[in-house]
């Protein structure tokens, strides 16, 4: 089916230096003479001449024929390359999109600012979802609370979150509330110890997100071929269904990271205790290993 197999065959034929001769075959009912060649009218055109069943055909129209054949799977396999190639390139650069933001966080010097930074996103964008982008006209305050006494350290009242209130300030007051609750939380513990921790925290957020977006991703891809029967093209849906996703996946990674922030806190602050107390405990283990000793 390409040309350059044909063209790397006759070189085999003479790849010593050696004069050579290359002769190809190949038949009426080969499927390359049978869907681009129009095989069917050569055939019936041979069979009006007289020519006999297994008979070689030799004519530079018969040559020709096949060239031409050989020119429209070649362009037809460039075109199946190309718009893989164009599927894989939405892929790649949301690769790039991630990849990068999980080296910025094993290379910044300062993972507090990332930190900081998932906080003053995240938090704003799920009191827009609650009070401006729900379904109902009105806003959700009741849900909100929910979700800041569930998610967030931090203890919210109905009357604190007062009905009319600007986004913006609700928002600011939330933001800055979690700061000060974090600040409380780690204010004890080695800056060492509580960078690797806010690294960690963020990795395996962008680790567990990332790998149920690829999922998400392959059914996708396996799916919108589909959506060509309606008039329309996979290749556009495909990265309009892939954007949606991945601003989903965006959100995802900050919203599982800020959940795990206290988490991952009070489980370091409640490690370090335990690890402070082991010689103490180890001291009197020995002391009393003595007494024994000596009573014996």
């Amino acid at each position: 089916e390409s040309r350059r197999t044909d063209r790397q065959l006759r070189g085999r034929c003479a790849r010593q230096g050696d004069p050579g001769r290359s002769q190809f075959f190949i038949s009426f009912e080969d499927d390359l003479m049978r869907n681009f060649a129009a095989a069917d009218r050569m055939t019936a055109m041979m069979e009006r001449f007289g020519m006999k069943e297994g008979e070689a055909l030799e004519h530079s129209w018969l040559n020709k024929s096949v060239e031409t054949a050989q020119k429209r799977v070649e362009q037809r396999n460039y075109t199946w390359r190309k718009r893989v190639l164009d599927f894989d390139n939405v892929m790649n650069m949301q690769r790039e999109v991630v990849y990068g933001y999980r080296n910025e966080v094993l290379t910044t010097e300062d993972p507090r600012s990332l930190v900081n930074e998932i906080i003053e996103e995240t938090i704003p964008a799920k009191v827009r979802e609650y009070l401006n982008e729900r379904d109902s006209e009105v806003p959700d305050y009741k849900e909100l609370l929910h979700w800041v006494n569930a998610t967030l350290p931090i203890s919210i009242k109905p009357e604190d979150l007062i009905e009319g209130q600007k986004e913006e300030e609700i928002s600011a007051t939330l933001v800055a509330k979690v700061k000060e609750a974090y600040e409380i939380r780690v204010g004890n513990l080695p800056m060492e110890v509580l960078d690797q921790e806010e690294r960690r925290m963020v990795l395996v957020a962008i680790d567990k997100q990332w790998q149920a977006h690829l999922y998400n991703m392959d059914g996708v891809r396996e799916g919108v071929g589909l959506r060509a029967q309606g008039q329309k093209d996979p290749l556009v849906e495909y990265k309009n269904e892939a954007y949606n996703l991945f601003v989903t996946l965006m959100d995802a990674i900050k919203q599982d990271a800020l959940q795990n922030l206290f988490r991952s806190a009070a489980n370091l602050e409640a490690f370090l205790k335990q690890l402070h107390s082991a010689p103490q405990q180890l001291q009197g283990g020995e002391e009393a290993l003595t007494r024994d000793n000596v009573g014996v």
